[in-house]
């Protein structure tokens, strides 16, 4: 009878193990879409109004290389251009599609954004254009991992 008593309390601290295993763990998927489409709001925010410093608190480290080349490519006529805006560019997220356990995409709506198309060109006001952003799980954290600049879908030949 003892060893029965003991063989269930060693099953059911096992199961007990498990269980608070389980729950700390993170897969509710409303939560992980709210926190994704959170990292990529404030991501998006800060790169379409040319905030490349709070934009970089945001992307990965390998991501780093694109801010800077979009920073690199700002002429005084786009500097002219934000400073006459009335309004900051907004941001809308649309769709999270998960493409693994810790990459996914999110669809953003951007309105009323400097459109910078071609290097070496004046942008212009774009009065709205969507956009997927990659996130990656790292740690416990979301980030925008970018393999180029961000490029309008209904302009992306992929």
């Amino acid at each position: 009878m003892y060893f029965i008593k003991k063989y269930d309390m060693k099953k059911f601290a096992l199961f007990l193990m498990a269980v608070v295993a389980l729950w700390g763990c993170e897969t509710d998927s409303s939560d992980i879409d709210k926190k994704v489409r959170e990292v990529a709001s404030v991501f998006a925010e800060a790169y379409f109004n040319y905030d490349f410093e709070e934009a970089l608190k945001w992307v990965t480290d390998d991501s780093e290389k694109w801010l800077r080349f979009a920073a690199t490519n700002i002429s005084q006529e786009d500097v002219d251009s934000l400073n006459a805006q009335m309004k900051a560019a907004t941001v809308e997220t649309d769709e999270v599609s998960y493409i693994d356990d810790e990459t996914l995409t999110v669809g953003i709506t951007v309105k009323d954004f400097l459109l910078k198309d071609t290097v070496g060109k004046p942008g212009h006001i774009e009065n709205e254009a969507k956009y997927n952003l990659t996130i990656v799980k790292q740690g416990r954290k979301y980030r925008v991992r970018m393999a180029c600049l961000p490029q309008n879908e209904r302009r992306s030949h992929d």
